[in-house]
C-alpha cells in the first residue's frame, strides 16, 4: 500500500494506550493524523513514546498531536464525552473512529467466574462498546454530510468457538458481524466500516496477564507483534482498492494477510491457534463442579 497522507486529519482511537491500538495510533500520528486516547490509562510503552514524540517536536509545532483522554468505554455517557473532547482539542469530528478497546476472557470475569453484579462487563467492553461508539459517530457525520472510517477489532477466536472463552468468542462474532453488515454504508453515506481480526499478539494483554499466557507454549507457538496488526489496520482502513467495505481482515502474520468470509470460510490460518488452550479447560471442570456441590449443600 502506498503511503497514506493524513495530514489535517483526526482520529478517536480506544484502547490506544497499549498493544495493538497504540500501534495503530502510532502509524496514524506517522500519517500526519490527530489522535485522541481513550482509554483507563496509559502503559509504559505508550507513555514512553508519547516523551520521545514531544522531545523531537518544536513548538508551536504544526504537525499532528496525541492527546490522552481518560475513558471507561463501559459508559456510554463517556463514550459521548469522548468526542466532546476531540472537539474540544481538535475542533470538529474525528474522521477515522477505532473503537478498538478490548479485553480477554481468563483475564476477566468470565462467563464461568460470573461475578459481575448485573451484567457481562466482557460483553459492554468488547461488543456493547464498538456498536455504541460507531452509532454516534455514524450519527455525527451524517448530520455534517462527512465521511468517515471505523475500524473495528475483532479476532481469530471469533471463527474458532471455544467453551473455554465463550462470551470473548461471541463479542468478536458480534463484531465481525456488524462490520459485514454496516458495508452499505460505503454507498449510502460515504462512511466506511471494516475490521481487522487478529489472532494471538505480544501485547500487554498478554504479557501483562499470566493467566492468559499459560496457554501459549513459546516453543511451539507464533504471537504477532502489534506493529503487524497496525499496519493490516491501516491498510484495510485506507487501500480501498483492495479491501471493500464490510471487510473483516485476518492478519496472523506479517504480509500475508486474508479476509474472513461468512459463507465458505476455510477458517483461520495457523497462527491463530495456541497449545495450550486446551488445559485451560480445567477452570470449566471446576467451575461445574462448584456447581454440583452448591447443589448438595
Amino acid at each position: 500500500m502506498a503511503q497514506v497522507n493524513l495530514k489535517g486529519k483526526g482520529a478517536i482511537v480506544t484502547g490506544g494506550g497499549s498493544g495493538i491500538c497504540l500501534s495503530f495510533v502510532q502509524h496514524l500520528y506517522r500519517a500526519g493524523c490527530n489522535v485522541l486516547i481513550c482509554d483507563l490509562g496509559l502503559h509504559r510503552e505508550a507513555l514512553a513514546w508519547l516523551d520521545t514524540i514531544q522531545k523531537n517536536t518544536t513548538d508551536p509545532s504544526p504537525g499532528p498531536r496525541v492527546v490522552f483522554l481518560k475513558t471507561d468505554v463501559s459508559d456510554w455517557k463517556q463514550l459521548e464525552q469522548a468526542f466532546e473532547g476531540y472537539a474540544r482539542e481538535f475542533g470538529g469530528v474525528p474522521d477515522v473512529l477505532c473503537p478498538g478497546a478490548g479485553v480477554y476472557e481468563p483475564s476477566f470475569n468470565n462467563f464461568w467466574n460470573d461475578r459481575d453484579d448485573s451484567y457481562y462487563q466482557m460483553l459492554r467492553i468488547n461488543l456493547e462498546h464498538p456498536l455504541k461508539m460507531s452509532r454516534i459517530a455514524i450519527r455525527k457525520w451524517v448530520q455534517r454530510s462527512k465521511p468517515g472510517i471505523i475500524v473495528n477489532v475483532s479476532s481469530t477466536g471469533a471463527q474458532k468457538p471455544s467453551m473455554l472463552t465463550p462470551l470473548y468468542g461471541a463479542a468478536k462474532q458480534g463484531v465481525s458481524n456488524f462490520t459485514r453488515g454496516m458495508a452499505r454504508l460505503q454507498d449510502m453515506e460515504n462512511i466506511r466500516v471494516v475490521a481487522v481480526a487478529p489472532g494471538p499478539t505480544m501485547s500487554p494483554l498478554m504479557y501483562d496477564h499470566p493467566e492468559a499466557m499459560r496457554f501459549v507454549d513459546p516453543e511451539k507457538d507464533k504471537l504477532s507483534h502489534p506493529d503487524e496488526i497496525g499496519r493490516g489496520m491501516m491498510a484495510v482502513a485506507f487501500d480501498r482498492e483492495r479491501f471493500p467495505p464490510g471487510t473483516v481482515l485476518e492478519v496472523t502474520h506479517p504480509d500475508r494477510w486474508r479476509e474472513v468470509f461468512l459463507l465458505n470460510d476455510p477458517g483461520p490460518g495457523p497462527h491463530a491457534f495456541t497449545s495450550r488452550k486446551e488445559e485451560g479447560m480445567a477452570d470449566v471442570y471446576a467451575a461445574l463442579d462448584t456447581d454440583r456441590k452448591s447443589a448438595a449443600q
